[in-house]
């Protein structure tokens, strides 16, 4: 009997850990997009806001269409650039035609101090259809001056 009330509470257990997974994959499913990651890296002063973008097959335009870069002044979060896909100047390093994956990094010049993170909106369009992925960068924190 003790056998049979654990093997019960194992099979419980393994569905609820199936269903969750699946539950937490829902959400980001797209027919358009596979997979999409983004992160800040940093080199002194300079603030890098990496990104990829995988599609689910050779699309018309995949990458990234804005990125919003924030930077934390005391307890408030601020704007600091606006990355645009439609500006030539970061055209070809947001976005790719006729490609079924992107990856590549924007470079910011802030502070070594302060802590940025980045709103990130990734974009796959094939064929007249689209869809749009937004997501966060984790925060980098910043490197207090020494003594």
């Amino acid at each position: 009997m003790r056998k049979r009330s654990l093997r019960v509470v194992a099979l419980l257990f393994a569905l609820i850990l199936l269903l969750s997974a699946t539950a937490f994959a829902a959400p980001n499913a797209s027919a358009y997009i596979t997979a999409t990651s983004a992160w800040i890296t940093r080199d002194g002063n300079t603030v890098k806001v990496n990104f990829y973008i995988i599609g689910t097959d050779t699309m018309d335009i995949i990458g990234v269409k804005y990125v919003y870069l924030y930077e934390l002044n005391g307890y408030t979060w601020s704007l600091v650039k606006t990355f645009d896909y439609t500006n030539p100047q970061y055209t070809a390093t947001m976005v790719n035609y006729n490609s079924g994956a992107k990856a590549a990094y924007l470079p910011y010049y802030g502070s070594a101090e302060n802590s940025y993170f980045a709103d990130c909106r990734f974009y796959a369009e094939k064929n007249g259809g689209s869809d749009t992925i937004q997501q966060d960068t984790p925060t980098s924190i910043g490197t207090p001056p020494g003594p």
